[in-house]
This record gives C-alpha cells, structure tokens and sequence, in this order.
C-alpha cells in the first residue's frame, strides 16, 4: 500500500527553456525560497519515503500493526510511526524507527487497544521525521469485535452512599470489572458519572445501547421517577423494548429503590419488578439456595455454549454449582418471555440465579448475585458477558 507523499519532487526530463526562466527567477530570488526552487529544478527525484504492506489486524479489544517504511533519502531517518484511531488521536505509536539511507525498515506493534478501532474501517497511518520529511496512508482494520453498540456503565457520584446496601457491597469494583472487560473486547462504553448525564440518555434514548446498573436493588432515576415510579418503570420498559436495549440487573431486588440522588423511595414486595415486566406475581427471594449451571446448548463444547463463549473472551470457565443471594422467581406462562436460564434450582424449579429475557426488541439480564465463588470484580465483568451471549446467541 502506497502512501501520499507529503512533499513531491517534479520527475523527469524538464525542457530547456522551463529550465532558463526558472533559473532567471532563482538568480533573481534570495534566501529560502531561491534554495528551495533550485533544489526541486535540479533534483527531481522520487518519493522521499514510501510506506507498503500495511497490515492492522483486530482480535476483540486487542490490535497489531505492521508496516514497512522505504527510504529514497541518503540520509539515515529517525521517524515516528501513528495510526490514528477513531477519536482522531494516535491510538499506536512508534518512535525512535531508524531507516538506513536507500533502505526499509519494518514495524510492528501490539497491545490492547479497546474500541480505537472497528473492523472494516480504514485508520490514517501517519509517518514524520520532523518539519522536512513525512508521508501518510490508509490501513484497514480486519478481524474480530463483538459489537459496535455502546455501553452505558452507570457510577454516578455519591449515588451508592444514597442507596446504601442493597445487594451489593463494593459498587466500584462491579464497575471497574465492567470496565475492565469492556476494554478487553473492544466495546465503545461511557461511564456514566452524573445524574444530568443520565437523565439526558433516558430522555433521548439511543438504539441498541446495553446499560449495566451496579447498584443493587437501587437504581437512578429523574425527579419524576421519584414522584411516580410506576410510571418510569413502565415508561423505562417501553424504552428497552422499543430502542433494542439491554438492561444489566446485578445483585440484590431490582428496582426496589428509585432514586434521584437527593430523593429516594423504596417500592416493597417485588413491586418495582412486577411493574417493569407488566406483570404480576414475580418474588426475588434471598434465600441463598444452590443453583445449578443448567445442563443444555449453554454447557455443550459445540462453539456455541456459554463457558466456550467465556473462554474464548479470556474468562474463566463458570462452575456447575454456586449459591446466589437473590434468584428470582417467575412462572413459566407469565410474561415476559425467557431467552436463556443460565443458573436455577435443581431439580427444575423456577427459581432461577441468572436468567435473562426478551422484553421486546431488548432485554433485561438478571444476576442475582452476590455469589459465593466470583468476586464483585468477575461479577460486573461477568454480567457483560452475559449481556453480550444474550445478543449474540
């Protein structure tokens, strides 16, 4: 792949009386310019350095590059080598690259790069040795990603010492365990970090957006949430539904709590739940039972089971058996409807750890931790996961 030089040089023979009159305007000329002018008459040469075999390969969060820099200089070059990613800054960089004189010098880079890049899209690969030499092209990423779609990560300042203990009790590490396996897979994510941010998202709802929420049984919410939570329950549910969002619940009773960070209310007896779903006769218990991991495609080595999906994205595999604080319970006819079971009660029972569901062209995933074998660090990482085979699956 060749690259556009940043200063070309005039090629060929050229005729006499070009010749003449510029160097009349040479003679005639002084300082840089006069320089300048003679040098391109008299030296017509080609490209100063030619960038090929180009290469930017994606495999989830993680990216190499490599190049290969050709020098027509008789000069050694020290140059500097960046790949632009989509934010416009230099997502890899290389400095201190010594092409010899006539010579070529290939480059190669590697590391985690997050969302910098998309498979598909072509990336400005930049090459400069100071004021006086440079060149640039273009590099398509090719491999592998998950998704393009966005990822909200809810930590609202001072939002967890209003709601307190509510299932969950290090906030910040589910967070940060989110965030961790974001950048791991590559998906573009906003940690969401005030109230005015996050009322602003539920008032102008982007498409296919997956939300976690950390917070236990609480949940953010705009002053009117605060005021008529039935209706924003409803209203939150009509959005997932209809923008193809998936809501993260992790750990304690979802939406037991609505809080607009100076007002809160706390909705008892699975109401917050039941008005999400549109339903009735739904109960999160806390009983701490022993879920089985269930024994179905999801537990199959075949590429598409789950503890294959989690290997294959760096992620320990699940064990068979753990006990969960609060599983939920929701009979089979009731809506909505289940997309996958992933841990429940032996021997069938309803009661299932983490399940996830279709509420319309969205959906909710529920992880009833905390557990007694993941740390609150593998259960955010875990429940994007989760989120992510609901999608793909």
């Amino acid at each position: 792949m060749h690259g556009q030089v940043s200063r070309r040089k005039d090629k060929g023979i050229v005729p006499i009386l070009a010749v003449a009159v510029l160097m009349g305007i040479a003679f005639l000329t002084t300082g840089i310019f006069a320089v300048e002018l003679n040098r391109v008459v008299y030296n017509p040469a080609p490209e100063d350095l030619i960038i090929q075999d180009a290469m930017l390969m994606k495999h989830y969060g993680y990216a190499s590059f490599k190049v290969t820099i050709r020098s027509n200089t008789d000069r050694e070059l020290a140059l500097s080598v960046s790949v632009i990613g989509e934010d416009g800054l230099p997502a890899i960089r290389v400095d201190n690259v010594r092409v010899p004189p006539r010579g070529e010098t290939t480059v190669s880079s590697s590391g985690l790069v997050g969302s910098k890049f998309f498979v598909g899209n072509g990336y400005a690969v930049k090459v400069s040795g100071g004021s006086d030499i440079g060149t640039s092209g273009v590099v398509e990423c090719k491999g592998v990603e998950f998704s393009r779609n966005k990822l909200i990560i809810l930590a609202i300042d001072g939002f967890s010492a209003i709601v307190g203990y509510n299932g969950v009790t290090n906030f910040s590490a589910i967070v940060a365990g989110a965030e961790d396996a974001a950048i791991r897979l590559g998906i573009p994510y906003e940690k969401v970090t005030t109230m005015s941010r996050w009322q602003s998202i539920l008032a102008n709802p982007m498409d296919g957006i997956m939300v976690i929420n950390p917070y236990g049984g609480g949940t953010p919410v705009p002053p009117q949430g605060v005021d008529s939570p039935q209706q924003f329950l409803r209203n939150l549910s009509y959005i997932i539904g209809n923008h193809s969002w998936t809501w993260v619940h992790v750990g304690g009773e979802p939406f037991s709590l609505l809080s607009d960070g100076s007002r809160k209310v706390p909705l008892n007896s699975d109401k917050g739940i039941e008005w999400f779903f549109n339903t009735d006769h739904v109960t999160i218990s806390s009983s701490n039972a022993p879920m089985e991991l269930v024994d179905c495609v999801l537990t199959e080595t075949d590429g598409n089971s789950l503890n294959y999906f989690l290997t294959v994205t760096n992620f320990r595999t699940l064990p068979d058996e753990m006990r969960f604080g609060y599983p939920i319970v929701l009979p089979p006819s009731d809506l909505p409807q289940t997309k996958f079971v992933f841990y429940q009660k032996r021997d069938g029972d309803s009661q299932t750890a983490a399940r996830s569901f279709i509420i319309g062209s969205g959906y909710y995933v529920h992880w009833g931790g905390p557990s007694n074998l993941l740390s609150e660090f593998e259960t955010g990482s875990l429940s994007l996961m989760l989120a992510l085979y609901t999608n793909l699956r």
